[in-house]
C-alpha cells in the first residue's frame, strides 16, 4: 500500500509541476487565460456514497437456519480525476479513486488505486493519437460490446444503480470496449468521387502473463471509412464504405506457453443513400465477412533451439452477411428498417461475441453480492433480475475465448447480440419520436432459426419482440413539472421439433413499467416494476475448445415467475448530484409450493456527485 501510495504521490507531482513549468515558461504571472499555450490543470471527478439494507425471506427459510436474515453494506468513493493540457497538441488525465467500505474503521477496507491513466494529442496537426486507457468500438461483428439481457425500457427507479453499474464498468451508450493500449486516427480530403477518407489503427494487451503457462494476449485491428461525393443531387445518392480488420493473438514469446490462439476477422460496411430528400429517405446498409480461428504453436527442433512461433492450419473459419433497408419519414420522425442475416455456425469474434455478464461462476466472476448460496444445502442461487439489475459483481468487460454462459430464460434468441452464431432469419424496427417528444417509442423484432443443429439434425427457431414507449405526459396538459410514464415489453419464443429428446418449447415474457412525477422543482417521486415469467424446456450445450459442443446436459426446465418492485425519491441538488432513497421488493417463484422460492427487500440510499 505504502509503495502504491509513493506512485501515486509521483504520478500527481510529475503532473503539477510540468504544468507549473509549462504555465511559466507563458509569460509567468503575465500569461493570460486567452493564451492557447497556457498549460492548465483542472480537477474534477465523481464522488459516491451507497449503503444498503438486504433482507431475504420466502418458503426457503423454512429449513434452511444458516443463512442471515438480513445484511447491510455499501461503500464511500471518490474518484479524482486530474486532467492536464500542457499546450494545444496534447492532454493528459489520470483518475485516481480512494474507497472505503461500509464499517470501515482505522484503514480497514480502503484502497487506493488508479482507475484511468491515458495521454493523448496531436502530431503535425494531422496524426491523433492516444495511449493508456481508451473506449473502442468498431463494428456489430468486429469489436463492439452487445447490450445486456434483463432490460427493455429501464424505469428510472432503477435506473441509478444500473448507471453505478455502466460506470464501474466503463459501459457507453456507443457498445464501446474499454482496452489499454493505443490508437492513431488521421483523415483525408479529396475533391472528385472521394469526399473524404477516414483510418484508425490501434493495438491493446487485453490479458497479462503470468510468466508461466499464460502469455500476454494482444488485439489490434483497423478501420479504413471512405465517403464519396453526392452523385446526383436531385436524389442525393452517395455511399459509406468501410473496411474493417481485427486480430486477437497470444504473444508465446512471453512465458513459457507452448500454444496460443490466433482469431481473425475482416469484414466490409457499407451504407449507401438511395434517397435523400427533405421529407423521406432510403439507404441501404450491411456488413459482410469471415472469421478465422488458428492455433499458434512454439517448437523446438531437434537441437533444442526454439524456433519462431508457427501456425498449425486452420481450426475453424465460417463467414456472414447482414443487409437491409432502412426508411425514413423525417417530418413525422418515423424510421422503419428491415434486415436480413446469416451469420454461419463457426463465425467467432472475440471483439464482437464477448458478454458483459458472467452467468457461469467460475474464475472472471466473484459470488453474488447478495445471498450467493442459500437453502439447507447451500446450492448456487441462480442469477436473478434482482442480481442484473443492481450487481456490479457479475458484469465483466473482458473478451473471452470462446462463447460465454448464457441465460435462455433471459435471452435465446441473440444471446451475443448481432453477432451470434449460428442464426439466419429476418430482423425489423419501427421507431417513432424523439427523446423529448410527447410520445417516443419503438418495436424492434427477429424471426430466426439455426443454421446446424446442436446434438440433432433439427433446427430451432426463434421469435423476438421488444417494444418500448415513453410518454411525457406533462407536455399533454401543458404542465411544467415533468410526468413521465415508460413502458417496455420483450416477448421471446424458441421451439424445436423432433422426438421427446429433442423437442424445445421456451417462453419468456419481460415487462418494464415506470413512472416519474416532479412534485416540486427537483424533487422526483419515482415508481416501477419489472415482471418476468419463463415457462418451457431448453437444451443448452456445454462447449469448449473454439465453440465445439462436448456434452449436453439434462433438459432446462423453467417455470419460473420473477417481481421487481421499487418506491423511491430524488432530490437533484444540480445537474449531475443527487440523491435518492428507494425501497425495493423483489419475490422469485420457481414454481406453485416450491421450497426454493424466496424474496428480497431492499432499503437503499445513494449519493451521487459528479463534478
Amino acid at each position: 500500500m505504502k509503495n502504491l501510495f509513493t506512485k501515486i504521490s509521483l504520478l500527481l507531482g510529475m503532473i503539477l509541476l510540468t504544468g507549473l513549468s509549462l504555465w511559466s515558461q507563458d509569460g509567468g504571472s503575465q500569461a493570460t487565460i486567452a493564451d492557447e499555450e497556457k498549460a492548465q490543470i483542472r480537477f474534477n471527478g465523481l464522488g459516491r456514497t451507497i449503503i444498503n439494507r438486504t433482507e431475504i425471506g420466502g418458503e426457503i427459510l423454512a429449513s434452511d437456519s444458516s443463512t442471515v436474515g438480513q445484511v447491510t453494506d455499501g461503500e464511500f468513493l471518490l474518484d479524482l480525476k486530474v486532467n492536464a493540457t500542457p499546450n494545444k497538441s496534447s492532454e493528459v488525465q489520470a483518475i485516481l479513486r480512494l474507497r472505503n467500505e461500509f464499517g470501515g474503521f482505522f484503514g480497514a477496507g480502503q484502497s487506493i488505486e488508479v482507475r484511468e491513466l491515458w495521454a493523448r494529442g496531436i502530431i503535425a496537426d494531422f496524426v491523433k493519437y492516444r495511449v493508456g486507457d481508451m473506449d473502442l468500438a468498431m463494428s456489430p461483428y468486429t469489436l463492439f460490446s452487445p447490450d445486456e439481457e434483463g432490460f427493455v425500457n429501464k424505469p428510472g427507479v432503477f435506473q441509478p444503480l444500473k448507471q453505478v453499474i455502466d460506470y464501474e464498468q466503463f459501459y457507453t451508450d456507443e457498445n464501446t470496449r474499454r482496452l489499454q493500449g493505443g490508437k492513431i486516427d488521421f483523415g483525408l480530403n479529396f475533391g472528385s468521387v472521394l469526399e473524404d477518407m477516414e483510418v484508425s489503427s490501434f493495438i491493446a494487451r487485453i490479458r497479462g502473463t503470468d510468466f508461466t503457462t499464460i502469455p500476454n494476449r494482444l488485439i489490434t485491428g483497423g478501420q479504413l471509412d471512405l465517403s464519396t461525393v453526392t452523385f446526383d443531387d436531385s436524389l442525393g445518392i452517395k455511399a459509406d464504405v468501410g473496411f474493417n480488420l481485427i486480430h486477437t493473438f497470444d504473444d508465446l514469446q512471453s512465458g513459457n506457453a507452448v500454444t496460443g490462439i490466433r482469431n481473425t476477422v475482416y469484414t466490409v460496411d457499407y451504407d449507401l443513400t438511395v434517397l435523400d430528400k427533405d421529407n423521406m429517405s432510403l439507404n441501404l446498409a450491411g456488413e459482410s465477412g469471415r472469421s478465422e480461428v488458428k492455433r499458434a504453436e512454439r517448437i523446438t527442433d531437434n537441437e533444442g533451439t526454439e524456433e519462431n512461433v508457427t501456425i498449425e492450419g486452420t481450426e475453424e473459419d465460417d463467414t456472414f452477411m447482414d443487409v437491409g433497408l432502412t426508411f425514413k419519414l423525417k417530418k413525422q420522425k418515423l424510421t422503419i428498417s428491415a434486415s436480413y442475416i446469416d451469420i454461419g455456425p463457426d463465425f467467432f469474434s472475440m471483439g464482437a461475441q464477448s458478454k458483459r455478464i458472467e452467468f457461469e461462476n467460475n474464475e472472471f466472476r466473484n459470488n453474488k453480492t447478495y445471498y450467493d448460496r442459500i437453502g439447507t444445502n447451500r446450492l448456487e442461487r441462480q442469477v436473478s433480475l434482482f442480481d442484473l439489475s443492481r450487481d456490479r459483481e457479475l458484469y465483466t468487460f473482458r473478451t473471452a475465448d470462446r462463447l460465454m454462459a448464457y441465460d435462455p430464460r433471459y435471452s435465446n434468441t441473440l444471446p451475443y447480440g448481432d453477432a451470434t452464431p449460428n442464426r439466419k432469419g429476418l430482423k425489423f424496427g419501427v421507431h417513432y419520436g424523439e427523446e423529448m417528444d410527447k410520445i417516443n417509442a419503438w418495436v424492434d423484432g427477429a424471426f430466426l432459426t439455426e443454421i446446424r443443429g446442436q446434438g440433432t439434425t433439427e433446427l430451432k427457431d426463434f421469435t423476438l419482440i421488444k417494444a418500448a414507449a415513453d410518454f411525457n405526459i406533462h407536455q399533454f396538459l401543458d404542465w411544467k413539472n415533468m410526468i413521465k410514464a415508460t413502458f417496455g415489453v420483450q416477448y421471446e419464443s424458441t421451439t424445436r421439433g423432433g422426438g421427446e429428446f429433442e423437442v424445445v418449447d421456451l417462453n419468456s415474457t419481460l415487462i418494464d413499467l415506470g413512472l416519474e412525477v416532479e412534485i416540486f422543482s427537483k424533487f422526483d417521486l419515482l415508481l416501477g416494476a419489472k415482471l418476468f415469467n419463463s415457462e418451457g424446456r431448453d437444451y443448452v450445450p456445454i462447449l469448449t475448445g473454439f465453440n465445439d459442443v462436448q456434452d449436453f446436459p439434462a433438459p432446462l426446465v423453467f417455470d419460473d415467475e420473477e417481481t421487481m418492485l421499487g418506491l423511491g425519491i430524488k432530490y437533484e441538488f444540480k445537474k449531475d448530484i443527487y440523491m435518492t432513497l428507494q425501497y425495493n421488493h423483489f419475490e422469485s417463484v420457481l414454481g406453485t409450493d416450491n421450497p426454493d422460492n424466496y424474496d428480497f427487500q431492499q432499503f437503499f440510499v445513494l449519493y451521487n456527485m459528479e463534478f
